[in-house]
């Protein structure tokens, strides 16, 4: 249903804020490249403060290096080193002008070089390292991370002249003793199976300490884009309980979400082809867009509840859990400050009924056709499909004639096979559709198929035919 057809007048008083600064949504992402994100996060987990905005700096310590024999082998080093260790905006990043961007392949890098845009990325690494029952941020796990980090060597020569350049450049670390507090994820099981595949990963030592930080970058990335969509798809079906009267319950869990194969053809009776946009507003694109409203009266409800100064038992409430733990008053409190907020009457309203009018007013609010900076998609949308795209491991597809769609390429599936080869001893191929699944990827029938053949072609494969035929993913 179009924002057009409710007919309500829109009176923000200002910006509508999403973020939840202690669980949820802890800080508001906006759309750039992968290697900004992982950097910043990098940063935080390091406790270190970048402050080189300018690669001209880290050129001059390049060409100075004891290595470095001449100016003519100072300015190639350089040139190599744009070449293969930096990367531009150019495919979409937040902003008109293409941006440098720097590789992280050593820690040193992301402790010395700033990216050009940052969102604070660190916070949803901290969301994603907690665990809510109880609330406690995963400090043994995030020890080992930080003590494979400080143990990273480079991968050759030509790398440990640009980590000298850029320690020579690098100031002293500013421990934040506030990073490892806990942030409550909306959908905890997001974040237990980012930390088990995060330590999974840090027993991994087969890679170059580049090769092996890259590929933690795309880990990263799958699961911060698979939380965002979990999230909204939690959210709307939240909403949607809370909007059919009591009993208010609801726990957000990890839901199927449809990919194909990279080369996949993506006919229309496919149903990862329609997963993304369906028709009548179904699809996820829609619940990524909507997300911010529903954010929005979650950050509404939780700033009335700490202004009112009650006893909450809990960092963050969802909707259904402000409708079963919070008094008659502090809710009736909620509906004002929803009402006041967005300019409507709270007369007779409960709390679900003015969390939907809010909705759909924040809705119509950014779909006005007066309104150019359509940030819910700049900063919402568009955060996803930055995420789901890289290099090498991609999660996201845009076609012609097709449009958007959620993919796995034949590097994304090798990787998600080496993960799963460490889980444990069972390593049979239904197993590991199992284990896809539960981190959100759904593969039909015939994906299935066509995953199964692709791991055969990679050599991945074993079928013991005294076993039945049945079908092993070799460990990599």
């Amino acid at each position: 249903m179009g924002a057009e057809q409710y007919g309500e007048e829109i009176e923000f008083a200002d910006s509508v804020t999403r973020v939840i600064s202690d669980a949820f949504f802890p800080t508001s992402p906006a759309a750039t490249m992968r290697e900004a994100i992982f950097s910043e996060i990098l940063a935080g987990v390091l406790e270190a403060s970048p402050s080189v905005e300018n690669l001209d700096d880290l050129k001059q310590e390049v060409l100075t290096h004891q290595a470095i024999e001449s100016e003519e082998v100072g300015e190639k080093t350089w040139d190599v080193f744009l070449k293969t260790y930096t990367t531009t905006g150019e495919r979409g990043a937040r902003g008109k002008e293409a941006k440098r961007y720097v590789l992280p392949f050593h820690p040193q890098i992301a402790k010395t070089i700033q990216p050009a845009e940052t969102r604070n990325w660190g916070k949803w690494y901290r969301m994603l390292m907690t665990s809510s029952t109880p609330l406690s941020f995963n400090s043994e796990l995030h020890s080992q991370f930080v003590t494979r980090l400080n143990s990273m060597d480079s991968s050759n020569l030509f790398e440990q002249i640009i980590i000298d350049a850029a320690s020579n450049l690098s100031g002293d670390t500013d421990g934040d003793d506030s990073f490892t507090d806990p942030i409550r994820p909306y959908v905890e099981d997001c974040a237990t199976y980012f930390q088990k595949d995060l330590r999974i990963w840090l027993n991994d030592d087969y890679d170059s300490s580049a090769n092996w930080l890259q590929s933690t970058r795309d880990l990263f990335s799958f699961h911060f884009m698979m939380y965002y969509l979990q999230l909204a798809i939690n959210l709307r079906k939240e909403f949607q309980a809370t909007a059919a009267g009591p009993p208010y319950e609801f726990t957000p869990r990890v839901r199927d979400i449809y990919f194909g194969l990279w080369d996949e053809q993506a006919s229309q009776d496919r149903l990862f082809s329609g997963e993304w946009r369906e028709r009548d507003d179904e699809g996820i694109e829609r619940f990524v867009y909507d997300s911010w409203g529903r954010l929005a009266v979650l950050r509404k409800i939780n700033d009335t509840v700490d202004e009112l100064s009650t006893d909450a038992d809990r960092s963050g409430y969802r909707l259904t859990e402000a409708m079963t733990e919070l008094s008659d008053q502090v809710r009736a409190s909620c509906v004002e400050s929803l009402a006041d907020f967005a300019g409507f009457s709270a007369e007779g309203m409960d709390l679900p009924t003015a969390s939907q009018r809010f909705v759909r007013m924040v809705r119509k609010y950014y779909s006005s056709r007066s309104r150019s900076n359509q940030t819910p998609i700049t900063m919402g949308i568009n955060v996803v499909r930055q995420l789901g795209e890289g290099e090498d491991r991609r999660y996201y597809r845009t076609q012609r004639k097709v449009g958007p769609t959620l993919r796995l390429n034949r590097s994304a599936l090798r990787f998600f096979a080496r993960l799963f080869g460490q889980t444990s001893d069972e390593k049979h191929y239904d197993e590991f559709i199992s284990y896809l699944n539960r981190r959100g990827v759904t593969f039909d029938s015939r994906s299935e198929s066509v995953a199964l053949e692709e791991l055969d072609d990679m050599g991945l494969i074993d079928r013991q035919s005294d076993s039945g035929g049945a079908v092993y993913v070799r460990s990599i």
